[in-house]
């Protein structure tokens, strides 16, 4: 009886540590206001960061890279992206928040391609990171 209840035991503890969590957004956080979005002084990195008002300009395809907030769920794998200078539409798929789960208030850094649809923009995002 005590090795069918350790066994038990043990099987609803690996079970635990077997399910994977894709991470991704929460929602339910308000963001802050554009002007408080700022990671401090990052020296050289600075250069190679866009910013949203920007990105408009550049060439289907283009590497950016943006740092702020993920604002809102839109719809699948869209997610509503705010920096300091706008907002823009983000594609992020599952593997890319590395299992990270972000809200509303967290700064983070995305990069992606840039993806032109029309008189609409966004960014396929590839990476998620803490800035």
């Amino acid at each position: 009886m005590k090795k069918v209840l350790t066994l038990a035991a043990l099987l609803a503890l690996s079970l635990n540590v077997m399910a994977e969590d894709k991470g991704g957004f929460k929602a339910g956080e308000t963001p802050p206001p554009p002007h408080k979005q700022d990671a401090g002084y990052k020296g050289s990195e600075d250069t190679n960061e866009s910013q949203i008002k920007q990105i408009h300009a550049l060439k289907d395809g283009s590497w950016v890279t943006l740092e702020g907030n993920v604002i809102k769920k839109v719809a699948g794998n869209t997610y509503a992206f705010q920096d300091k200078s706008g907002k823009i539409n983000l594609v992020i798929p599952d593997t890319a928040w590395g299992g990270k789960k972000y809200d509303a208030k967290d700064l983070i850094r995305v990069s992606g391609y840039v993806k032109h649809k029309g008189k609409h923009t966004e960014v396929a995002v590839k990476e998620i990171g803490d800035p």
